[in-house]
């Protein structure tokens, strides 16, 4: 219980001094270029966000954004799942994965996304390209993993008469369960960062991207700073959660 808490208390410290940091840094930064119009000071954009929380427009962004955000990383869990088990039960599906995996990861996202705007419409465009961006990163993550599993282990799986879904089940899920906290809450983060770079040049209607844009052509640098900083917390707010939660869920398959 004392290391528990210990560990609690460093880690406290720890986020702490790393925010600190990142104040100081920002405080140079505008003191160094002395203008409100290139870098807003911090009680400029702390200020700002008074105007934020009372923008009627606010509260349906965020909400657009979370919807968005929360479809497309669905999607992506779910393809990322199918992939995987078909990657593990046929080695020829394995192959062909890993070569479109690496195309796909390799795709650059803002000509992408000026496709996505053609093809589907502004307000498609961020959940398509948050799947594209994150279901590389969980199949990849998870065929990382599992790739380290112990050759014994599948040995004395073949000896015992086990077949693919025995392999499956008894060996190849319960290694991926135990990545998967972190993988996911990671694949969540960077989901919100992609849809909201995909609102901004989709101009998504209801959005936080949009919310930025307006704050960039309106010439309102605290504003938009103020935008940021929220797009930020709730892209931390969320992974501590998901983290947190599937580590509870899937404690029994923990790494020791």
């Amino acid at each position: 219980m004392k290391s528990a808490k210990k560990t609690i208390i460093f880690n406290l410290l720890y986020t702490a001094l790393a925010v600190a940091i990142i104040f100081v840094a920002w405080w140079a930064m505008s003191a160094a270029t002395d203008s409100e119009f290139v870098v807003p000071s911090v009680g400029a954009t702390f200020s700002a966000f008074k105007d934020v929380f009372q923008n009627p427009f606010f509260w349906d962004g965020l909400i657009g954004t979370l919807l968005r955000s929360t479809v497309g990383f669905a999607v992506a869990t779910a393809l990322f799942l199918v992939a995987f088990l078909l990657s593990t039960a046929f080695e020829p599906f394995k192959r062909v994965a890993d070569i479109i995996i690496g195309v796909m990861r390799s795709l650059p996202a803002v000509a992408v996304t000026l496709i996505l705007i053609l093809a589907v419409g502004g307000n498609v465009t961020p959940v398509v390209l948050g799947v594209l961006v994150i279901f590389p990163i969980m199949y990849s993550a998870a065929i990382a993993r599992t790739a380290t599993t112990p050759t014994e282990l599948k040995e004395i799986c073949v000896l015992c008469g086990g077949g693919k879904f025995t392999m499956l089940k008894s060996v190849y899920l319960p290694c991926l369960a135990g990545g998967l906290p972190e993988s996911l809450a990671t694949a969540f983060s960077y989901n919100i960062k992609a849809v909201i770079g995909a609102e901004i040049l989709a101009q998504t209607v209801d959005s936080l991207g949009m919310l930025m844009k307006l704050s960039q052509v309106y010439f309102q640098p605290a504003m938009l700073m103020a935008f940021v900083i929220t797009a930020v917390v709730l892209s931390v707010i969320l992974e501590v959660t998901i983290r947190g939660v599937l580590k509870i869920a899937l404690r029994r398959f923990a790494d020791d």
